[in-house]
């Protein structure tokens, strides 16, 4: 049987607008969201890919048993509402795919094909001119030393070109500089040719205030929060004026221009 509310995937790197488009979506009343639930089993539970977090595991006990299998299936349970809603799920690559997923071509992730099939997936990148020096400055804010490898590119890749091959076809791509220069017009073709569904102008703006989901990365997500839409992002979202990138940041932007002008090449054109 066809399912028949969708699960949207939008996979993304940090400092990405994403978030912003994730709470796009939750301006809708059609939708159910998810903001990064894969972040605990890789970070936290039992199964967890990267072991950033092992110092302060104390202070995340109640993500230390969470697993894959269990947010898969909380996603699942959320498709299957009574009112039809549909799901949509913002998330990283870096959150599901393998460490050493070079040597995974018949699957690079943690999820099952099963489950990786009954989803959209769909990508939003940006430059790494304007993410990366974003992402040190939000380490730099948080008393956290730099992950130079947090920023996923490859990964961000590697997902996107399994899952062209894998599904048949090739998954909608959002810049975000596009979309907070022309937000009305990515959107709605975002909505209606990458996924298969109306737009709603109600996605372009937003009331300035907390939103609950994002507490888990409490100091990440301040302009998604106190934002009205689109436009203001583009005004208020980086704050880097000023600052000076070490030498490997720099020469970090430079390794990931390849990939992000690669992934560009499949952007949604106005």
């Amino acid at each position: 049987m066809e399912a028949t509310t969708k699960i949207v995937f939008l996979w993304s790197h940090p400092r990405s607008v994403s978030t912003a488009f994730l709470r796009a979506f939750m301006q809708r009343d059609d939708y159910i969201t998810f903001h990064e639930p894969f972040g605990e089993p890789c970070y936290f539970g039992p199964e967890r890919i990267y072991s950033y977090f092992d110092n302060e595991l104390s202070e995340h006990a109640e993500h230390l048993d969470t697993t894959y299998s269990q947010i898969i299936d909380e996603i699942l349970k959320a498709a299957a509402n009574k009112e039809k809603k549909n799901v949509f799920v913002k998330d990283m690559p870096r959150h599901v795919v393998r460490p050493d997923y070079k040597s995974h071509p018949e699957n690079p992730t943690v999820l099952p094909i099963d489950f990786l099939k009954r989803c959209k997936h769909t990508f939003i990148i940006r430059t790494p001119r304007k993410a990366v020096p974003s992402n040190y400055r939000a380490f730099i804010g948080v008393n956290r030393e730099f992950i130079h490898d947090d920023i996923g590119y490859p990964e961000l890749q590697a997902l996107f070109e399994f899952l062209t091959q894998f599904t048949g076809t090739r998954p909608a791509v959002v810049d975000a500089g596009d979309l907070v220069s022309e937000p009305t017009a990515i959107m709605r073709m975002y909505c209606e040719s990458g996924i298969n569904d109306r737009f709603e102008p109600s996605m372009l703006e937003w009331r300035p205030e907390r939103v609950q989901a994002f507490d888990k990365y409490a100091g990440w997500h301040d302009e998604a929060q106190y934002s009205t839409g689109f436009n203001q992002i583009q005004k208020k979202k980086d704050n880097t004026d000023g600052l000076v990138l070490p030498e490997d940041v720099q020469q970090l932007i430079e390794r990931s221009m390849p990939i992000y002008e690669a992934l560009r090449e499949f952007g949604i054109r106005v």
